[in-house]
């Protein structure tokens, strides 16, 4: 079973390029593309890395890490 990357990324062209390049290296990615879905997405799918940005529409990353890393639920999920 691949690893499972959850990108939160709010340029569309840069998502689709990182999204390519993970998937030909057999990673399984899930794509957000703001803040708000990027918090669900992460709670929902439980990636086993998250690769976010930090100026996002609708809830910074700063905010997301620090909700993620508050909630040991979470908190293991290594954040990039």
């Amino acid at each position: 079973m691949p690893k499972k990357i959850l990108l939160v990324e709010d340029e569309k062209d840069l998502a689709t390029a990182v999204t390519y390049r993970l998937n030909k290296q057999g990673y399984d990615v899930v794509a957000a593309c703001d803040g708000e879905e990027g918090f669900a997405k992460a709670k929902s799918e439980k990636p086993d890395l998250i690769i976010l940005d930090v100026m996002l529409p609708k809830m910074s990353g700063y905010k997301i890490c620090g909700f993620l890393k508050s909630d040991s639920r979470y908190n293991k999920i290594p954040v990039i």
